[in-house]
């Protein structure tokens, strides 16, 4: 039997155990009572915190410092892991940023003092952060200071900046002359809130002008150069305008008026042949005197003033694509000028022909025949006959066809011969042929010639083999007749202009058939014989023959209201001229060729041609400037007048400024001799002109009639617009309200713009 294993060692509870059984039925044992175990220690808790660094100061903005807090507890011993809270007492002197339980990282924002205040549990500390920027950088700003006056002054700012690029508010800064003798005031100044502080330089006479600012160590210098303007007033007589080259007005026109009421006009011109966009210019006034002060902030001139766009007609491509075929080697040959027909009168026209027509593209669309019309004749004489197509709903009357042919006769054809050579003749009738029809699909287009029509069908199906025009027969319905005669000239000038292409051509070489007038020449010119022909119908009437002048009064209140047809077509080209004068930017090859060209050629038949020496006296240079001995485009106008397109331009200008202002004439100076060109001033004459007088200057304010076209002369402001830059012009208008007054004027423009200042009369 295996033995009873006994422990060795009693427990506790064995003892207990055992005492009680021993002590039963007895009394109980009184031994010693243990003590309570001792109470916990406290935690540990936050009682001081020391920050280091213990002070901060910044001399910048942006600059950051940073920061580290020791946490002691109640018994001194370091919280390693305690958490911190850290807050700036102003966030706008600086601003702080926790980077760990401990640490931070503050940033100066703005000048000032703030205390930063670190927080644990409850015990928290602080330590003073001052912000004071010192100046390390400064510059110069402020008025343009170059090419001004000997004792101008202007204005001049310093911006003061920190090490860090930041503005410097509160920093006093010493103003002083350095050299020139001028004076400043005030001479210091304490920087604002964006580090700016000013002063007012007043320059010297002569030498060199320096200006120096200084604040702490940080200094910067101003230089400004001096330049005289030109003073106009001493041998500026009236009505003769002052042309001035770019290096005259570096320095600015200084106009002072002898008499309260004197009247300049500042015309800018663009003197360059070449096409482009309009240029930006800039006219700067700055006014002093008697009525210094009555500043006008804003120039607003009428708001149609917008360039007039010529659209591009399909027919003026199948033109170049015939002309560049033509050009070719084996290009085909125009037919034969057969010298304008019979002698003894022309045959009789045919009571109806076919009319073809082929399609715009390609020179095969071109010359293949899209379509065919026949063309019943209604009216004709020696030199037109008309025709109309027989599909016509209502074509015109054979009566008013009758009125167009015979005004061609009597006034069209004796203009194109005179001042054009003839119209050329390919078919041996002696006539030109216009034959009325549907347009429509053409787009907006009144009427137009083509090339191809003096091609044998052999070459080019397309072709009528005749000296044709072709008229858009709903616009003839919605215009009066006298405005379809001035269309039939003008096409007629086209009709000659293409036979003198041929005959230049044929004695230059076959490349010239690819040579044509550029679009404003032509069709300025075309605009010539409309005006011309009108004349003479004008004249058949009792009014001015073509070369006198023809003032406002005759056509406006002695003929136009009367509704007299042969005073239309003068009204008519007024019209068209004052458009695009008044247009900003206008143009001789930007705008409307039809009013910008007849403008620049009446001016050129006036002061070149001779216009009021004689009756027609000016169809010998037109003639000259038509002919094809004679290089096409700026190259003839040059050959003819002996002048270059930027004088002519300049001429142009001088008798735009002078046209209608009473001024006298004086030796030497353009002027239009045919026109004053007053009639456009009347309210109702053009819708366009009514809110102004011609010509219109762009310091025009308000509308209508009694619109007031000058500034102040005595005011001080900057015109600024766009101007064409082959041929554009602006005007500009200033009248004294006191003697005395003055006026520094600037132009800011490209080199080839020419400024004219011209003393006017007084103007209403």
């Amino acid at each position: 039997m295996p033995l009873l294993k006994v422990p060795s060692v009693l427990t506790l509870a064995s003892i207990s155990a055992a005492v009680v059984l021993s002590g039963c039925g007895g009394e109980a044992s009184t031994g010693p009572t243990l003590p309570p175990p001792p109470p916990p220690p406290p935690p540990s808790a936050p009682a001081s915190v020391a920050i280091s660094p213990g002070s901060a100061a910044f001399n910048a903005l942006g600059d950051t410092l940073d920061l580290v807090a020791e946490v002691l507890d109640q018994r001194g011993a370091t919280m390693p892991n305690a958490t911190v809270t850290w807050r700036s007492g102003d966030e706008a002197v600086v601003g702080v940023r926790a980077t760990g339980d401990r640490a931070a990282r503050i940033t100066a924002v703005g000048t000032g003092r703030a205390d930063l205040l670190a927080t644990a549990g409850d015990a928290s500390a602080s330590v003073a952060v001052t912000v004071e920027q010192t100046p390390a950088s400064m510059i110069v700003e402020g008025d343009d200071l170059n090419d001004l006056e000997p004792g101008t002054t202007v204005g001049v700012a310093t911006s003061v900046r920190d090490r860090n690029g930041h503005p410097a508010p509160g920093i006093t800064v010493v103003f002083r002359v350095e050299e020139g003798g001028g004076s400043v005031d005030p001479a210091s100044a304490v920087t604002g809130a964006a580090g700016r502080a000013e002063t007012r330089w007043t320059l010297g006479t002569s030498g060199a002008q320096v200006l120096s600012a200084a604040a702490g160590q940080a200094s910067a210098r101003a230089a400004a150069t001096l330049c005289t303007p030109l003073l106009l007033d001493p041998g500026l007589r009236l009505g003769e305008p002052r042309v001035l080259e770019g290096s005259e007005v570096d320095c600015g026109v200084l106009l002072e008026a002898a008499e309260a009421g004197a009247y300049y006009r500042l015309t800018l011109v663009g003197t360059s042949a070449e096409p482009g966009r309009a240029d930006d210019v800039a006219l700067s006034v700055e006014g002093s005197g008697a009525s210094a002060g009555t500043h006008r902030a804003t120039v607003t001139g009428w708001p149609g003033m917008s360039a007039v766009q010529a659209e591009e007609d399909p027919h003026r491509e199948r033109d170049r694509r015939v002309l560049s075929w033509m050009a070719r080697p084996d290009g085909p040959d125009p037919l034969p000028d057969l010298g304008g027909g019979p002698s003894g009168g022309a045959p009789e026209p045919p009571r109806t022909r076919t009319f073809t027509w082929g399609r715009p593209g390609s020179i095969s669309d071109n010359c293949a025949v899209s379509r065919s019309a026949t063309g019943v004749l209604l009216a004709h004489n020696d030199h037109i006959a008309i025709y109309a197509d027989e599909a016509l709903p209502s074509p015109i009357a054979a009566r008013d066809a009758q009125v167009l042919a015979d005004n061609y006769a009597n006034f069209g054809q004796p203009t194109i011969q005179a001042y054009f050579g003839g119209v050329g003749d390919v078919d041996g009738d002696g006539r030109i042929l216009a034959f009325v029809e549907d347009l429509t699909a053409l787009g907006s287009i009144q009427a137009f010639v083509w090339i191809g029509d003096l091609l044998a069908k052999q070459d080019c199906a397309a072709s009528n083999e005749a000296e044709l025009m072709r008229i858009h027969e709903p616009w003839v319905r919605s215009h009066a007749l006298f405005e379809t005669a001035g269309v039939v000239v003008h096409e007629a000038k086209h009709i000659s202009s293409h036979h003198q292409l041929v005959r230049r051509a044929r004695a230059g070489g076959r490349e010239h058939f690819d040579v044509k007038h550029p679009l404003w020449v032509e069709e300025g010119t075309a605009e010539i014989a409309r005006e011309i022909a009108a004349r003479l119908g004008f004249e058949s009437i009792g009014g001015a023959p073509p070369g006198a002048l023809v003032r406002d009064i005759e056509l406006y209140h002695g003929r136009l209201l009367r509704g007299t047809p042969e005073a239309y077509g003068v009204w008519r080209v007024l019209e068209s001229y004052g458009q695009v004068i008044i247009a900003q930017p206008n143009s001789l090859t930007l705008s409307d060729p039809y009013g910008a060209g007849w403008g620049f050629f009446r001016f050129l038949g006036d002061w070149f041609g001779g216009a009021a020496t004689s009756r027609l006296g000016d169809a010998a240079m037109f003639a000259r400037l038509n002919d094809a001995a004679v290089p096409v485009g700026i190259e003839g106008i040059r050959e003819v007048t002996g002048r270059t397109f930027g004088q002519l331009m300049i001429d142009y200008a001088q008798a735009v400024s002078l046209t209608g202002t009473g001024a006298p004439e004086v030796a030497g100076v353009p002027r239009f001799s045919t026109y004053d060109m007053t009639a456009m001033n009347y309210y109702g004459f053009s819708q366009v002109l009514q809110n102004g007088r011609f010509p219109y200057p762009v310091t025009t304010t308000g509308t209508g009639p009694s619109a007031q076209r000058w500034m102040a002369l005595a005011e001080s402001t900057t015109i600024t617009g766009p101007m064409g830059r082959d041929g554009g012009i602006r005007i500009h208008d200033f009248r004294a309200e006191r003697a005395g007054d003055r006026a520094t004027i600037r132009v800011s423009a490209p080199e080839h713009v020419r400024l004219i200042v011209t003393w006017l009369p007084g103007q209403r």
